[in-house]
């Protein structure tokens, strides 16, 4: 096979892509946090390493985990046991190899470390060390080590880590670059002053005489040692190339994976974090490579598909011309080794943040490439959980950021075919490493939601599932607790079978061993107080069965609490007085009304706070209160590298906020660093950019990373019953106020207290254009505080409005062109009219950049629409600053 890969756009004839649900993913085990590799054994054991130096397997057997070993190691933020895998021949000698970290140092503390660039930059103790133990009984022997190679390693990033065996077993290690980029620098790091070697990949990935930036190949021996395989990219007697260097010109090869069929190597390349094309060079790109050959694959001096980076002078800051990709030439101070290098080969697979032009398929957002398996379909194979023919000879690649699995096509020539989803509807949780079994099944490892010890770390598997499948359940209920005797209705609407012609038999236990219903939504009462399990089990035409439960609590009623406020929809004007009353009332505890409940056991309180918030509804409880910014950090990839009260990855948003709480600037600065990324401030650890998010969106979520190191002086304990004084607490328009009541009861029959709350939201009557709850092709810039819409059936909308008091909206806007008009609809973009605004030209307006209209009277909490009405060929872009709300 060619190690030049090239887009190719050739249709592909294949057999019917399988049903996605013919895919079942079992969550295998939960035991283990910071996951960093996994390897399948013969007898579908899954050997799998955690960061901290633990070697843990799972036992299909037994569905158990037990601890395999713990070795000693550097673990801090990529650092630590970062590769495991089993020799070719496990099932006869037991050899396990590893990849982790070691240094003199690994007892201080990891801030100690960074903090000290004495340690930090040049640790002549720290180490990538490859080892090979012996595992006996399921043990790691200790006593059994040989380390078969060195790779120096600084206390920076990029480490790399994968190991992976071919078909004739050679070993294959992945080696980042271990370079920092420099500050606020998300460009290749060619930095070459004097006292800048650290910040000059130079040295490593396009050094022939350094194993950093490379993935090496090796032939492990028996006794401890290795030799040298036939054609890696250098002669084994060159003077100035080390001879186990098989690919270099690597940033980052995290994940790595070997086609023992073909001997193909593949690997994730994680890129840099640029988002746009400068003179200096491109923006970041991540990348899927493939070859079976040695190669040099352009890092620092190309990307991608070759596009070339600049010499850069740092002083002036200035670029020079672009580099060469066909004479790459490594004239750096820092260089040991060879000063002409290789022809530099692009990559397989290329994408940015943005979508990629040449491969829209992958998507958008943050990126970590990763390199999956080869799957090859065994007739022989009787599994009855094997992936399908379909698969065979593709290659499946994943993202750990974005939370997929793709399959790619490769045709014999090594030509880009085509790239499939896999699984499209399912999300996965950080993938960061995955491998077929023998029996066919797909293993994979999901880290978890942030960058750290994650509860929520797994390993599960896929299998695919022929002929006839289990049905599927869904169960809901009315309700879960109550007094008794507690009458439940049951609904398994939404149970289905994926095989169409299936009849399905239901069998219900509510509190019995023996089966009690054979309705599909039946109705039990529960006459003694207790708690149940309600299992339901449902069983197909061809027997196959599944089963699901809920739990019901009977004895004690949940008390129902209501804040009432007469007349009041969403929002509270200037000098408004504001009655408001809580209503409760408990079957066993009588009511707040006739005495019954001491008020003083009802806890209520109002509060104030600056800005727009969103309250989203909950199942339980009162509902979660948010604020605009966090709920984008929700939604965004923020997520996977930082929390809010504790150190992930980087820096927790608390320690963020406490340190620049006093900085005027804070906001702005906050909400460019999100944008450009970086790092330097908390460490070496980099920050990625995020180019799709919009100014506006990044100052909402910095304003809302400042408050929480704000002291809580806008709470006050209400009683019962009262007014709201909205000129004794706060009357600015971009003041939320929020009254929130709970109650506790006192338990009934033996049953456990009941705890209930409620809330209700006042926002200002003038909301911020830019403060939207969900937009379609708007646009919402920074410093311009507003929300351009240009096209046809653009909208935005804010969800959980109650217009019961209002009578008319005012929109602050500007507009040039002839005549549009704004629809506001109620409940979706189609949904009923209840007002039209008619904009013409901000000149010819009477009232300049304000316009006041009726609209119908309407009630109850539903998401408002506004959306651009005109025609479709038309662009004009209508600018909305703010929307006032009249009352009554």
């Amino acid at each position: 096979m060619s190690s030049m890969f090239t887009q190719c756009e050739r249709p592909m004839e294949l057999v019917e892509i399988p049903d996605e649900y013919r895919f079942r993913k079992i969550v295998l085990t939960e035991e283990t946090m910071d996951p960093t590799a996994l390897s399948v054994a013969y007898d579908g054991k899954v050997y799998f390493a955690e960061d901290i130096g633990t070697i843990k397997v799972y036992i299909p057997s037994s569905n158990s985990v037990s601890i395999v070993g713990e070795l000693k190691v550097f673990s801090c933020g990529e650092e630590g046991l970062i590769g495991m895998t089993l020799d070719p021949d496990f099932e006869k000698n037991g050899w396990l190899y590893v990849n982790r970290t070691m240094s003199d140092y690994m007892d201080m503390p990891c801030a100690e470390v960074y903090k000290n660039p004495e340690i930090r930059f040049e640790d002549p103790t720290s180490h990538q060390v490859i080892s090979r133990f012996a595992v006996v009984n399921d043990t790691l022997d200790m006593t059994s080590e040989k380390v078969l190679l060195k790779a120096p390693n600084q206390h920076m990033r990029h480490i790399g880590g994968s190991l992976a065996f071919d078909g004739d077993g050679n070993l294959y290690i992945s080696i980042g670059e271990n370079t920092h980029p420099g500050f606020l620098n998300p460009y290749a790091p060619l930095d070459e002053r004097p006292g800048r070697k650290n910040y000059d990949t130079q040295r490593t990935s396009a050094n022939t005489m350094d194993y950093r930036g490379k993935i090496l190949r090796i032939h492990p021996e028996g006794d401890g040692t290795y030799t040298i395989p036939d054609g890696n990219l250098f002669a084994k007697d060159d003077p100035l190339a080390l001879p186990e260097i098989y690919v270099m010109g690597c940033r980052n090869p995290f994940r790595i994976s070997v086609d023992k069929e073909t001997n193909t190597l593949y690997w994730g390349e994680v890129g840099p974090d640029a988002y746009a094309d400068i003179p200096r060079g491109p923006k970041g790109y991540d990348e899927i490579n493939a070859t079976t050959e040695g190669g040099f694959f352009g890092w620092p001096y190309f990307i991608a598909d070759n596009k070339a980076y600049a010499k850069y002078d740092y002083d002036t800051e200035t670029a020079a011309e672009p580099f060469d990709a066909h004479k790459p030439e490594n004239s750096s101070p820092n260089n040991s080794g060879q000063k002409l290098l290789p022809p530099a080969k692009p990559a397989l697979i290329w994408y940015p943040y943005v979508a990629s032009e040449e491969f829209p398929e992958l998507g958008q957002g943050g990126r970590t490439a990763m390199a999956g398996p080869v799957y090859h379909y065994k007739s022989e194979n009787t599994s009855g959980i094997k992936f399908p023919s379909y698969f065979d000879k593709a290659l499946f690649i994943y993202d750990w950021m974005r939370g997929w699995i793709k399959v790619v096509r490769i045709n014999d020539n090594g030509e880009l075919i085509k790239i499939e989803d896999f699984m499209p509807s399912t999300r996965f949780v950080s993938p960061i490493d995955m491998q077929f079994g023998s029996d066919g099944s797909l293993y994979i490892m999901e880290f978890g939601t942030t960058w750290g010890a994650n509860p929520d770390a797994r390993l599960i598997k896929i299998e695919h599932i022929t002929g006839n499948r289990p049905p599927h359940i869904k169960i809901t209920t009315d309700k879960t607790v109550g007094a008794t005797p507690l009458t439940v209705n049951f609904k398994s609407d939404g149970t289905l079978d994926y095989d169409k012609d299936d009849y399905l038999i239901y069998e219900w236990k509510f509190n019995s061993k023996e089966v009690q219903s054979s309705e599909k939504n039946p109705t039990f009462t529960f006459r003694d107080p207790g708690i149940y399990n309600v299992t339901l089990t449902v069983t197909d035409t061809e027997g196959a069965t599944a089963t699901a439960d809920l739990q019901i609590k009977a004895g004690n009623d949940s008390p129902q609490l209501t804040i009432d406020m007469p007349s009041r929809g969403s929002f509270y004007w200037d000098k408004d007085k504001i009655p408001y009353r809580i209503l409760l009332t408990d079957k066993e505890d009588g009511s707040l009304v006739n005495g019954d409940i001491d008020p003083s056991k009802v806890h209520v309180s109002l509060e104030w706070m600056k800005g727009n918030y969103i309250l989203e509804p909950s199942t339980k409880g009162m509902g979660t209160l948010k604020s605009q910014g966090e709920k984008l950090i929700g939604e965004s990839d923020c997520r996977s590298c930082h929390k809010v009260n504790e150190r992930a990855l980087g820096p927790s948003f608390l320690e963020v906020a406490k340190k620049y709480k006093n900085d005027l600037d804070a906001t702005d600065y906050i909400a460019k660093k999100i944008i450009s990324g970086g790092s330097g401030v908390w460490g070496d650890v980099s920050m990625s950019a995020h180019p799709l998010f919009s100014e506006g969106d990044t100052r909402r979520m910095a304003d809302y990373i400042l408050s929480l190191a704000k002291e809580k002086t806008n709470i006050k304990k209400m009683g019962a019953e009262g007014i709201i004084d909205i000129s004794n607490t706060h009357g600015k328009e971009d003041i939320t106020y929020v009254l929130k009541a709970s109650y506790t009861d006192l338990g009934a029959s033996g049953m456990e207290p009941i705890t209930v709350s409620a809330i209700k939201m006042l926002q200002p009557p003038k909301l911020e254009a830019e403060n939207f709850s969900t937009q379609r092709d708007a646009l919402s810039e920074v410093g311009d505080n507003g929300v351009s819409m240009g096209f046809a059936s653009t909208y935005i909308s804010f969800k959980n409005i109650d217009l019961t008091a209002v009578d008319s909206i005012t929109f602050g806007y500007s507009y040039k062109g002839p005549e549009c008009f704004i629809t506001i609809k109620t409940g979706s973009p189609d949904g009923e009219t209840i007002g039209k605004a008619r904009f013409t030209n901000i000149a010819e307006s009477k009232n300049k950049n304000e316009l006041t209209i009726p609209i119908k009277e309407t009630s109850g909490s539903q998401e408002i629409f506004f959306l651009h009405d005109k025609a479709p060929d038309i662009h004009e872009e209508i600018y909305l600053d703010w929307i006032g709300f009249q009352k009554k």
